[in-house]
């Protein structure tokens, strides 16, 4: 028998304290910042991407008798993936803007940024992206990006997204130098941006004498950046728990994924422990319920919040390289993946899944 529960209210972390609920797709200069939860009507309405999955039925019982899903992967027709867009170079860094995913081609030339329209429809978004690698949403609604051109290696900011040139740097410097390769980034629901930064070319101007995470306060100047820690292989693929009191880091270099708990000003709070071994691992999601989500060598690997392995998604063909929520339900899965450049089976896939997870 299913326990009966009542629907759980998020509370906000003490470093996002004075925010307010926002609709889940609610983004741009008038919108709350990014929260948990989807309490406007209609929020939960499907729409043209990601459409065909099956609600799955395992799950709590609500005070009204409705089932509450709690298993992301039960009942789905099928775990593998579908193809959105083939053919690229190199496809990474989705992040869904309230209604619609951004996403890389890091190694195109000229480097680009793709959009995934409502409507299903995919475009360029931006050319000469400084090649972008991982892209996150901040509480204002604007684009976030790493890049990681030898001219470039910083953080950008793109407030106005129908005027997507009109970038600007926001993490350029750290101790004076430039970073050695911005790779993925997350932003918290204060405005406290993490952001990795290896290093996997062997450009001898690669500035920083350490392979590190950073964090860059609310409010900084581009040359504020704070190292939260430096004892990686290749720190890659970054994410928060749905309370942002949790940071998740992968270390590619070792194959793991690590975590750490954050304060209410977004500083480290102790040190960086191994949740869970994931081979290959690149980027991750996490959705509502704190599973995680693992773009690794043998699929996207979800384990709940204590490591424990609840399943995969797969893909057809190619190596799942990072992934993230959207959707107006927010309950779809979008996968980048690579195969090679230009093999059909490199670009952006999508599965709808059981629970809706975070942008």
């Amino acid at each position: 028998m299913k326990r009966r529960t009542w629907p759980i209210l998020v509370l906000l972390s003490a470093g996002a304290a004075g925010a307010v609920a926002v609709a889940c797709s609610e983004t741009g200069p008038d919108a709350g910042p990014r929260v948990n939860g989807c309490i406007s009507e209609g929020c939960n309405d499907s729409g043209p991407i990601g459409d065909g999955g099956t609600t799955g039925q395992d799950g709590d019982i609500g005070p009204d008798g409705e089932v509450i899903v709690t298993d992301p992967l039960v009942g789905i027709s099928s775990l593998t993936a579908k193809l959105l867009k083939g053919g690229l170079q190199f496809a990474e860094g989705p992040a869904w803007l309230g209604t619609r995913l951004i996403f890389s081609d890091v190694n195109a030339n000229p480097s680009l940024l793709y959009e995934l329209a409502a409507d299903g429809g995919i475009g360029v978004f931006r050319t000469t992206a400084g090649k972008p690698n991982g892209n996150a949403v901040d509480p204002q609604g604007g684009l976030v990006t790493c890049e990681s051109a030898p001219n470039r290696r910083r953080v950008t900011r793109t407030a106005d997204l129908a005027n997507p040139g009109a970038r600007v740097d926001i993490a350029t410097t750290f101790n004076g130098n430039g970073f050695n390769e911005p790779n993925d980034v997350i932003v918290r629901s204060d405005g406290n941006v993490y952001f990795t930064d290896p290093r996997y070319s062997n450009d001898p101007d690669g500035g920083q004498d350490k392979l590190a995470v950073y964090r860059l306060p609310p409010g900084a100047a581009a040359d504020g950046a704070e190292r939260l820690a430096a004892d990686f292989n290749k720190p890659n693929g970054i994410a928060l728990s749905k309370d942002g009191n949790t940071l998740y880091v992968i270390d590619n270099g070792d194959g793991r994924v690590l975590a750490a708990q954050l304060n209410g000003d977004g500083t480290l709070n102790g040190s960086f422990l191994k949740l869970v071994d994931a081979p290959g691992a690149d980027g991750m999601a996490v959705d509502d319920r704190d599973n995680i989500y693992v773009a690794a060598t043998a699929g996207v690997l979800v384990f709940d919040k204590t490591g424990a392995r609840l399943g995969s998604v797969t893909l057809p063909a190619g190596t799942p390289s990072n992934c993230t929520f959207g959707g107006a339900d927010r309950k779809t899965l979008f996968i980048t993946s690579n195969a090679g450049a230009g093999n059909p089976a490199t670009g952006l896939y999508s599965i709808k899944l059981n629970v809706p997870g975070l942008p």
